[in-house]
C-alpha cells in the first residue's frame, strides 16, 4: 500500500513541476521581432483619405514568452493606427509607443521597444461628396433626337480642398468607344454602356466616381469623320447692295490647318475635290456703315459643285485667326 501511494505521490510531484516549469518558461522575459503592416486609418466616422495608407514596419517585441507570441499573433493580420484629425502633412513620430497605446497590442502584455522606421510623414485629405450631371459624348457620329443617359447623375469623392476650387455645378461626361459606334448602324435606336471621363481637374487618383459607367441611349443619323486642310480660304457674305458702296479688302486671306468634321461622304468629297471648304464672314450692313476693322468667322461651309452648302464643324490650331482684319472703305460718288 505504501508504494502505491508512493508511486502516486511521485507522479503527482512530477506533474506539478511541469506545470510550475512551464509556467515559469512562459513567464520569462524575452525579445522577438515581427515584421507587420500598419495601416493608417482615419477617425471613426470620419470621411478622409490618407496616403499612404500603409507601412511596412519591423517591431522589437519585450515581455513574457507567452505575452510576446500572442502579440506576434496580433501582428499576423496588421495593426490599425488611428491618425489625427485634421488635413495636410501631418508626422507620426514615435511609431512604437502609438502601437504600444493600441487594444490590438496592449491586451497582449508584451511591450514594443523599437520600431523600424520609427517615424512617417502622411498627407491627410478630408473627402467630400458631390452629385455631377453626366453629357454624353458620341465621337463621329450625328445623331437624331434626344440623347439619354441612365443614370444622370453620378456621385463624386472627391478632396474638400480641390471642391473649394470649382464651380459649384460639375459636369462629367459618359464616353461611348469609337469602336463601339463603328458598329453601329444609323436609323436604329442603340443603348450602350459608357465609360465616365473625368474634368482635367479632377482626373487625380484620391477622386472616385459612382457608378463609373452607365448607360448611353440614342439614333445615328449618320456616321461623320474628319480631314485636315492646309488652308481654307476666306470668303465674306452680305447684302449685295451693300458692295455698291463699300470696298472691303482681306489683309489676310486664308486660314491655316483647320480640322473639319462632318458626314463620311461629304468628308469624303472635300478629300475628293468636289467640295470646296471656306470660311464664311457674314456682315451686316451696319458692320459696313460702322466701318469694324475685324469680324468672327461666323460659320465654314463645304460648297458642291452646284453651289449647296453644307456646315461643318471645325477646330483650329489658334483660336485668334478666327478673328479675321477686314478694311472697309466707302466708294466716294463719282462728280
Amino acid at each position: 500500500m505504501k508504494q502505491k501511494d508512493t508511486g502516486v505521490m511521485f507522479l503527482f510531484v512530477t506533474t506539478l513541476t511541469v506545470i510550475i516549469w512551464l509556467w515559469a518558461a512562459g513567464q520569462t522575459k524575452t525579445q522577438a521581432t515581427v515584421t507587420t503592416t500598419v495601416r493608417f486609418k482615419a477617425p471613426e466616422g470620419m470621411t478622409r483619405n490618407v496616403t499612404p495608407s500603409f507601412a511596412s514596419v519591423t517591431l522589437t517585441l519585450e515581455g513574457p514568452r507567452s505575452a510576446v507570441d500572442t502579440a506576434k499573433a496580433a501582428c499576423a493580420n496588421g495593426l490599425n493606427l488611428t491618425v489625427a484629425e485634421t488635413d495636410g502633412t501631418v508626422s507620426i513620430n514615435d511609431i512604437a509607443s502609438k502601437l504600444n497605446a493600441i487594444d490590438e497590442l496592449k491586451t497582449t502584455g508584451a511591450t514594443t521597444i523599437t520600431a523600424e522606421p520609427s517615424s512617417f510623414n502622411i498627407d491627410i485629405q478630408t473627402m467630400v461628396q458631390v452629385e455631377a450631371a453626366v453629357e454624353a459624348v458620341l465621337s463621329n457620329v450625328t445623331v437624331s433626337g434626344d440623347v439619354t443617359v441612365n443614370p444622370s447623375i453620378v456621385t463624386l469623392n472627391i478632396p474638400q480642398r480641390v471642391r473649394a476650387t470649382l464651380p459649384d455645378a460639375i459636369t462629367v461626361q459618359a464616353v461611348v468607344s469609337d469602336s463601339a459606334l463603328q458598329q453601329l448602324s444609323p436609323g436604329v435606336v442603340h443603348t450602350r454602356d459608357a465609360a465616365i471621363r473625368l474634368p482635367i481637374p479632377l482626373d487625380v487618383p484620391d477622386v472616385t466616381v459612382s457608378p463609373s459607367r452607365v448607360e448611353v441611349t440614342f439614333k445615328i443619323q449618320s456616321m461623320t469623320e474628319k480631314t485636315v486642310i492646309p488652308q481654307v480660304r476666306i470668303i465674306l457674305a452680305g447684302p449685295p447692295e451693300d458692295y455698291a458702296s463699300y470696298t472691303v479688302e482681306l489683309p489676310r486671306k486664308t486660314i491655316s490647318n483647320v480640322t473639319v468634321e462632318g458626314d463620311n461622304d461629304i468628308i469624303d468629297g472635300i478629300k475628293s475635290g468636289d467640295y470646296t471648304v471656306f470660311a464664311v464672314i457674314r456682315l451686316a450692313s451696319r458692320d459696313m456703315e460702322q466701318g469694324v476693322s475685324s469680324k468672327q468667322v461666323t460659320s465654314f461651309l463645304a460648297i458642291d459643285k452646284d453651289g449647296a452648302g453644307h456646315q461643318l464643324d471645325v477646330s483650329v490650331e489658334d483660336l485668334d485667326a478666327l478673328n479675321v482684319e477686314l478694311n472697309i472703305t466707302p466708294i466716294s460718288d463719282p462728280e
